[in-house]
């Protein structure tokens, strides 16, 4: 059953969690809401607004028609008083219905408003004067329902104003009516005492008839109705521009939000997972580990648990042979047939470039582990195709079946990979008893290394470096030594491995180059001082100790050692995962000023390519090889004379490591090798001791000048 990784994984609450969250989702649910009041409000004066205009012509139009009938009242009056009044009290004329082609006559008031009610229907507006109690000549005139409604609410209400709209003709029309009552004691008294009046009896503010002034509104009518469409048109054009706005901005922000969401989970799976495999890294292993592990309060003992540390053998070999991207995915491939063996809720992290640990919680035993083990020993020997080439690699494991620290348990399966590997190889090995003063060990070892790294415990040595040809003294190698409670040093190449297990390389690494540096800087300035680098070194260190090429430019600057007096050597474990990155830091390094050298030169399938692709100056001959020249070896020999040609036509000086007899520097000195290095000139001494031998190397060197002695002279001379 392969496991699903990534789904299964429980996520860790963040520090941020109580704080408001972005999502794409609550764009959506503020601009939501707010498109729809939009609409909504659209929809709200898309419904009132033609109503309330249409109200607002009609209203219009009927203080428009009380206008008129005041008006024409106000000039009944005026006509009246100053006409009619006139005309009579001086006999010169005389009011009738019938002035019409009589010159003596002029019209009577009620005559005059019906020939300005003709002038008005000419506009589409009408004046009407009717009465219960018509005069002779209006007799014909009858008062409709309207009229009617209109006298009886002006007999209960002389104030009141009587409307109504109607359809006449296909047209809209607006019907006023106004009491029309006597105003003057002119019109009472001419009213009274006119022999045609059909009442008399009239008093002051009597309601005599009613006044209506009916107008056609169809016009005020259609030119609300067009504004309200302009309006209402251009109201829903601004309102969808709005909603597309908010649309778009809502859309832009939700994918920013949700990009933004997209590189926090991505960030947040590689700070828990391998980026090539998918598998958990070492410290989100831990930690979940940890928490499957908890013990329940009902559970009578913690379960066991199994622990399986894979080793992918012979990996360097794939990826000098056939390059990194190969490498790169025999480790993808690894993992694939890896989980093909474990159950949904294995645990499976990478720790290494070719390490991996498996967990498994349930059903545990040593016997079912040991299973495990040997069936993946057995499916990771079956051959790889990859880019179409046919890749045999095989697998060492170490188990470990049990409770306690995970920590504890972790490095007891390293152990017995480790026994797995140094009993070799392709095997899967259960952790014992046995096994157990070498963890105790271990766990002093790891303590030590922690408080000299803390304390400064450490020791620096140096090795002597002799030009090839004439024997001088050219400088020396800084070789850390950590030194033990009962006496002797801890091997250096395990202090070393330990420490980048650890994670102390970093602090460790810099104090020998600040250490190296200042020591360097009181030396002649003819002599240099090489440091080795670990591979570590130029990854970001977790605990903030900066980049490699920081740390060198910072401790040449403390130091005030020139640059090209340091030389720092770096094994080919450094650029396996030949990042663009890690070139970038040596070409860093390089432009400070200081020398690279590859060390362990030969050893590797991939050297060669490195020569001439990175800005490398020197390169050191393998120790094996030289060691090889004491068994008469003719391979060694062709191979070391190789690497010395190509490296010279390349402009690269070549330094022999492991010289421990004449003969051996004899052999690279006829071959021109730059630089030798080993037993033969010393072996690394502490500080202390290097003051004599400068001084006896000079005294040598001066002695050769001055006696003209070969270039083994000043071996003779101190012999």
């Amino acid at each position: 059953m392969t496991m699903d990784v990534p789904d299964a994984l429980p996520r860790r609450p963040s520090a941020r969690s109580g704080r408001f969250s972005w999502r794409p989702s609550t764009v959506w649910h503020l601009v939501g809401p707010m498109i729809g009041v939009i609409v909504c409000g659209v929809a709200a004066v898309w419904l009132y607004l033609p109503d309330a205009m249409q109200a607002a012509a009609l209203d219009a139009a009927f203080r428009s028609n009380i206008e008129v009938a005041e008006q024409i009242k106000i000039t009944r009056g005026y006509y009246t008083q100053n006409v009619v009044a006139k005309a009579t009290a001086s006999g010169a004329l005389t009011p009738s219905a019938h002035h019409v082609g009589d010159p003596g006559a002029i019209p009577l008031p009620a005559t005059f408003v019906q020939d300005i009610s003709a002038l008005l229907a000419r506009k589409d507006t009408t004046l009407s004067l009717v009465s219960p109690y018509p005069w002779p000549h209006r007799a014909d005139r009858e008062m409709d329902p309207f009229q009617r409604q209109a006298w009886d609410a002006f007999q209960a209400d002389p104030q009141a104003v009587i409307s109504r709209t109607e359809l006449r003709g296909g047209r809209r029309v607006l019907r006023v009516a106004v009491p029309d009552r006597m105003t003057t004691e002119a019109c009472v008294a001419c009213h009274n005492s006119d022999l045609h009046s059909p009442r008399v009896g009239w008093q002051l503010g009597d309601v005599r008839a009613v006044m209506e002034v009916t107008r056609v509104i169809e016009p005020y009518l259609a030119a609300a109705e067009g504004r309200s469409r302009t309006i209402l048109f251009a109201i829903a054009g601004i309102a969808v521009v709005v909603i597309i706005v908010m649309m778009a901005i809502a859309t832009v922000v939700a994918r920013s939000v949700r990009g933004k969401q997209e590189v926090d989970q991505h960030v947040l799976f590689l700070a828990h997972h391998d980026a090539m495999t998918g598998a958990l890294n070492r410290s989100r292993f831990v930690s979940l580990l940890r928490e499957r592990t908890v013990q329940s309060p009902k559970a009578p003992r913690t379960p066991d648990i199994a622990l399986l540390y894979v080793d992918v053998d012979r990996f360097k070999e794939v990826n000098d042979r056939f390059g990194h991207a190969t490498g790169d995915m025999l480790i993808e491939a690894v993992v694939a047939r890896l989980r093909t063996l474990l159950r949904h809720d294995d645990l499976i992290g990478r720790v290494g470039g070719d390490e991996f640990v498996i967990a498994r919680l349930r059903e545990v035993d040593e016997p079912r582990a040991l299973q495990l083990g040997g069936a993946i020993v057995a499916e990771l020997e079956r051959p790889f195709l990859l880019a179409n080439h046919t890749v045999n690699v095989s697998a060492s494991v170490g188990v470990r079946v049990g409770t306690g620290p995970i920590e504890d348990l972790l490095r007891a399966a390293d152990i017995a990979l480790y026994r797995a590997k140094s009993s070799g190889r392709n095997q899967a090995v259960l952790f014992s008893k046995d096994m157990q003063d070498e963890l105790a060990i271990r766990r002093d070892l790891e303590t030590t290394i922690r408080d000299s790294s803390l304390y400064n415990r450490f020791d620096l040595y140096f090795q002597p470096i002799h030009d090839g040809a004439d024997r001088r003294l050219h400088g020396f190698e800084a070789l850390l030594r950590l030194p033990l409670p009962g006496g002797g040093f801890v091997p250096p190449s395990e202090c070393i491995r330990i420490a980048e297990e650890i994670g102390t390389i970093g602090a460790i690494g810099a104090w020998v180059l600040n250490q190296a540096c200042l020591a360097a800087a009181r030396w002649p300035d003819h002599l240099s001082v090489s440091v080795n680098l670990s591979a570590l070194q130029f990854a970001p260190s977790p605990a903030g100790d900066g980049l490699i090429v920081d740390i060198v430019r910072s401790a040449l600057a403390t130091s005030g050692l020139s640059p090209h007096r340091l030389a720092l050597e770096i094994t080919e474990t450094v650029l396996m995962e030949k990042t663009d990155d890690v070139i970038g830091q040596l070409h860093g390094l390089k432009a400070l000023g200081v020398t690279l050298v590859l060390d362990d030169f030969g050893t590797g399938y991939s050297s060669l390519s490195y020569l001439w692709k990175l800005p490398f100056e020197r390169v050191k001959i393998d120790r094996s090889f030289v060691a090889a020249l004491n068994e008469q070896s003719q391979s060694a020999a062709q191979i070391i004379a190789t690497i010395l040609a190509l490296s010279h036509s390349l402009g690269m000086r070549v330094t022999g490591e492991g010289v421990e007899n004449e003969e051996q520097a004899r052999f690279l000195a006829n071959l021109h090798c730059d630089q030798l290095q080993g037993f033969l000139f010393g072996r690394a001494m502490p500080q202390t001791e290097l003051a004599g031998y400068m001084l006896e190397w000079f005294i040598a060197e001066h002695l050769a000048d001055h006696l003209s002695l070969s270039a083994e002279s000043p071996v003779a001379a101190i012999a």
